[in-house]
């Protein structure tokens, strides 16, 4: 009797313990929390201006303007010289290269909150090509009580949502990647725009779709004929489309009647051969069949780094619901390509836009604003060079864009199959590069590379691409070789070259 009044009462003792500490760490989350507010709103007090057209920019690198020094939300300042709706136009630019949505949301909600609601404000929105939502993300036990605490619990605390994503930034670790996580932050933009007092303005977002291979990590010779599909290659690229056509259809029958493959391999292969499918049904003039298979090939695509189509058809789809102003840049830049099917004409890479596309999105978004506010659009610039690369600008610095477009793409290649479109988008950059700007030995590499590559059955050795990622703070700094490095990169290269 003794020993269960004795069990009984730690057990309650344990309890009220536990309650305390409840208690006691609510309490204190509430008070951080306060203060954690109360900072946020000093500060943003400490820097409202009064009297100003606020214009807000979401999104990632496409919306910082990268690989140029010039972002849209520039452009669109340009575009109405500097006032909108009669007032100053103040450009608070929120959007980050290589996030995702979720860190994106934080920042606007933090940063909406205590914005100056006197002054009328607006929110664009092109934000979704680092989601990389595909069939082959982990979707844990673990991922997934995580990912519904953020969803359900953090989201409704500032600290504790910052404190989290600045957690998974530095750690490198992410959370369930999939629709429903874009949709849910996309909401919250959205929601934290609109109470804010802003009108929010959402984009579809446009990508390279016709110029950019599937990157797969699995060895092209997985394929049962591995020598079939190299012969189509050569076959396309000397433009026997229907011949290549026949060879990739055939391996794509025999892909899907190989019931031995892992469903990994077969699932990044297939998505391969769709693509290069899409691309002979391009050249042979067979436009819809063409968009059909380059559109299933990204929909399917585990690393596209380029915005899915679900994700467009979502944003339209709360465009919709919302009631708010859409910019379908997706259809822009389909209804500016002769074929429909943006690539290397209006794309430097796989999602960033040349100055040419970046003058077409930013014209889009202006015009919206126009109507909205009842506007209109002041400095007419047609000609991209006006704001890329202005009289007095540095021909280095405008050729560095390039040089880095060029890099991207190379140092991107984690695929193990041929990416002939790839090297010849770097080549153009890299010429390109050349042409504005002849000092920096950074294109000459970058070209070699790409010859390199191109005779090793238009893959990036791997050795070759080792040594790359270790010259990338060079190229990421637009910094040529010094005198030394440049010598052992001539010998290095030149090993590779008499192969």
């Amino acid at each position: 009797m003794r020993k269960a009044y004795t069990r009984r009462r730690y057990l309650q003792m344990a309890f009220a313990a536990l309650l305390a500490f409840a208690v006691v760490f609510l309490a204190s989350v509430f008070l951080a929390e306060t203060v954690y507010r109360s900072i946020l709103s000093r500060a943003a007090n400490s820097d409202k201006k009064s009297g100003v057209f606020e214009l807000y920019t979401i999104g990632d690198s496409s919306m910082r303007g990268l690989p140029f020094r010039v972002s849209p939300a520039d452009v669109i300042y340009a575009f109405f010289s500097g006032k909108l709706a009669g007032r100053p136009l103040r450009v608070i630019e929120l959007a980050e290269g290589g996030e995702s949505i979720y860190p994106q949301a934080m920042r606007a909600i933090r940063t909406l909150k205590y914005r100056n609601r006197e002054n009328p404000a607006v929110v664009l929105i092109y934000a979704g090509h680092n989601e990389q939502i595909g069939p082959y993300q982990s979707d844990t036990f673990p991922r997934r009580i995580l990912e519904a605490l953020k969803t359900r619990v953090f989201v409704h605390s500032l600290l504790l949502s910052g404190w989290l994503c600045a957690a998974e930034q530095f750690f490198h670790f992410s959370c369930i990647r999939d629709l429903a996580h874009y949709e849910f932050y996309l909401r919250e933009v959205i929601r934290a725009a609109r109470a804010s007092g802003a009108v929010p303005v959402i984009s579809t977002l446009a990508g390279n779709l016709a110029d950019i291979e599937p990157l797969i990590s699995y060895n092209f010779d997985s394929l049962s004929n591995a020598g079939e599909a190299q012969k189509g290659i050569k076959m396309e690229l000397r433009g026997e489309y229907g011949k290549a056509l026949k060879c990739y259809t055939r391996l794509l029958e025999e892909l899907n009647s190989n019931k031995q493959m892992s469903p990994d391999i077969s699932a990044y292969l297939r998505t391969y051969l769709e693509y290069r499918i899409g691309k002979c049904h391009k050249f042979m003039g067979h436009t819809a069949e063409a968009e059909k298979y380059l559109l299933r090939a990204l929909a399917a695509d585990p690393h596209p780094f380029r915005a899915k189509p679900e994700q467009n058809a979502l944003v339209r789809q709360l465009s919709r619901e919302y009631s708010i102003p859409l910019v379908d840049a997706e259809k822009l830049f389909m209804d500016h390509c002769a074929d429909g099917l943006p690539g290397k004409d209006l794309f430097v890479d796989m999602v960033h836009p040349d100055s040419a596309g970046y003058l077409l999105l930013a014209r889009a978004f202006a015009g919206r604003l126009a109507e909205l506010f009842h506007d209109k659009i002041r400095n007419d610039i047609r000609d991209p060079s006006v704001v890329f690369s202005p009289p007095g600008s540095q021909p280095s610095t405008n050729a560095g864009s390039y040089i880095y477009a060029g890099a991207v793409i190379l140092l991107s290649r984690q695929g193990r199959a041929p990416i002939p479109d790839r090297l010849a988008l770097a080549e153009k950059n890299f010429r390109k590069a050349v042409s504005i700007y002849g000092g920096s030995n950074l294109p000459a590499i970058g070209l070699r590379i790409v010859s390199i590559s191109q005779k090793n059955r238009y893959m990036v050795p791997d050795e070759l691409y080792k040594w790359l990622l270790k010259k990338r703070r060079y190229f990421v700094l637009l910094q040529p070789l010094p005198p030394e490095e440049m010598e052992k990169a001539d010998i290095f290269l030149r090993k590779w070259e008499e192969e």
